[in-house]
């Protein structure tokens, strides 16, 4: 489907919403899940859907791609057009790997590979441990590299659960595979132990279907598709990591639960810094990290759920939160996101690399799109082109409106459009209490009462919907300019992971990381740089 035909869609979705007042809540409305084909990977390289699902094969890149089974019982060996893509039906649970047969081995073992899971099976695909193999201890083992094992992967491929993988000094010109679970991958300098993709290799780490792996302490740079990608897990862990000028994400968790990401930082990823994607309940923490020049500072598609993004930075990327609904990926709508005591700043950065998607967000500090239930509590957030709150509708292949969204004792300051603004249609329980702002859009939409005594909106202006769909239009005819993700700059040190008496002290697996984690979520913390404006 061409980029007009699919503007047209949206449009007359937009239509038939507004004449109909419908919406859509049920998860089984989801309309597919995508996959992009990027030079040459596939875009997550595993995807879960169920009995009778569609996954769309999008070919996002430049090289010719197709798809097809490993055992030939499916796809096609013709190619898929740039900017066109291909429609597979899974009609009976099991485990479907395919390639593209330019860029991969036929066995799938080598090269331009992916996987389709479908049903509620156990995915172990990548590796010949199950879930069953997880363990919450330290095992006592230690793989050095390169002392012992020359490169980081051949460390990792020696492992067993519970081992640590202690990395020295040094630039690691590779992509590593986790096939282990619950191990812990952790540099001895964060700034200095630098896995590099030399703009080759898909990704920086890669844990696919294996649970209650830790990444600690590394840096991670020009990998065409992600710093650190955690897919299909249950228990993973980010800490103390730093993720720059990689192709997509920053660090990334998708179909993953029971997770940690804390003390990290990501800069220059066209798509979004941090990502969390179909899962629900997530039961995943982002705390105490930094976002800035990436396309947008967060991105959270059909995910919620004990999902808390708290004490955080997010300045400088072209859009900054956004929490949205897509028919692209399982578990519509997004709800029940937790965004607490962030500094959200200046989100308006027109040299920031990013995809289409994102320049629609450009200006805005918080987007809640098509998002349900979810509270954006004790923010700062300032400076921005177009609005500091904003919650609206999204449309996709459905119309997702937004209901029941909390937005409360928030500083918004600044905003050249206007503080908090509702947009879209048939948004329903939407509340505004107690942020200090100079300007609201429509005016009049923060209650004097309190949230829940009014099902029905205050107002909604459709101007923030129409923007968006000027803004679609204005990408499809490719006439807008980003930033360069591979050569945004190098960002500063950043800090180490406190120093242990030993660098095999506090080694534990991500097995309940989401229970166990302490925090106080009653009493969150601005970060520093927020204090300045509450004064």
């Amino acid at each position: 489907m061409n980029s007009l035909k699919k503007i047209t869609l949206g449009f007359a979705i937009f239509i038939i919403s507004v004449v109909f007042f419908s919406s859509c809540d049920d998860s089984s409305t989801s309309a597919y899940t995508g996959v992009r084909m990027i030079d040459n990977t596939f875009s997550p390289p595993v995807v879960r859907v169920h009995e009778g699902g569609m996954v769309r094969f999008y070919n996002a890149g430049n090289n010719p791609h197709n798809v097809v089974a490993t055992d030939e019982s499916w796809g096609d060996y013709e190619d898929v057009p740039k900017n066109d893509y291909l429609d597979v039906n899974f009609q009976t649970e099991g485990l479907y790997k395919y390639i593209c047969s330019y860029h991969a081995t036929p066995e799938g073992d080598w090269g331009m590979a992916g996987s389709v899971v479908v049903g509620d099976i156990d995915y172990h695909e990548y590796t010949n441990f199950t879930k069953n193999d997880a363990v919450k201890d330290f095992s006592g083992a230690v793989r050095y590299v390169p002392n012992v094992y020359e490169t980081i992967q051949d460390a990792v491929d020696a492992t067993n659960p519970g081992d640590l993988v202690l990395i020295d000094k040094g630039i690691y010109y590779e992509e590593v595979v986790v096939r282990t679970p619950s191990i812990t991958i952790r540099g001895v300098d964060r700034n200095n132990v630098i896995i590099d993709g030399e703009f080759e290799k898909a990704n920086g780490i890669i844990v696919a279907g294996v649970d209650g792996v830790v990444v600690e302490n590394i840096t991670a740079r020009n990998a065409l598709l992600n710093g650190f990608y955690f897919a299909t897990v249950e228990g993973y862990r980010a800490s103390y990591v730093t993720a720059y000028n990689n192709g997509d994400y920053g660090i990334y968790g998708f179909d993953s639960v029971d997770g940690v990401i804390d003390h990290s930082y990501a800069s220059g990823s066209p798509d979004a810094g941090f990502y969390i994607g179909q899962c629900y309940p997530c039961n995943t923490v982002i705390n105490n990290v930094i976002s800035e020049n990436n396309g947008l500072g967060y991105s959270g598609t059909n995910s919620g759920g004990d999902l808390y993004i708290v004490s955080s930075i997010f300045r400088n990327n072209m859009g900054g939160i956004a929490p949205n609904t897509l028919d692209s990926e399982l578990l519509p709508p997004e709800r029940e996101s937790f965004i607490i005591g962030n500094h959200i700043e200046n989100n308006n950065n027109i040299k920031a690399p990013a995809w289409p998607n994102q320049y629609i967000t450009l200006g805005n500090g918080i987007i809640i799109a098509g998002g349900n239930n979810n509270l954006i509590k004790n923010n700062v957030i300032n400076d921005h082109g177009v609005f500091g709150v904003v919650v609206t509708a999204a449309f996709d292949d459905n119309y997702w409106p937004a209901h029941g969204n909390i937005v409360q004792d928030n500083l918004i300051i600044n905003s050249k459009k206007a503080d908090i603004a509702l947009s879209g249609i048939s948004n329903l329980g939407n509340c505004f209490k107690g942020n200090t702002i100079q300007t609201s859009f429509p005016p009049g939409i923060q209650t004097s009462g309190e949230c829940g005594d009014n099902i029905f909106s205050r107002g909604s202006d459709l101007s923030g919907l129409w923007s968006s769909i000027a803004r679609i239009v204005y990408v499809n005819q490719g006439s807008f300019e980003v930033g360069d993700w591979r050569t945004m700059p190098e960002p500063g040190p950043q800090p180490n992971m406190p120093s242990p008496n030993s660098y095999f002290s506090n080694v534990v697996p991500a097995i309940d990381v989401f229970k166990n984690y302490e925090i106080d979520y009653t009493n969150i913390k601005l970060p520093e740089t927020a204090e300045k404006y509450l004064n």
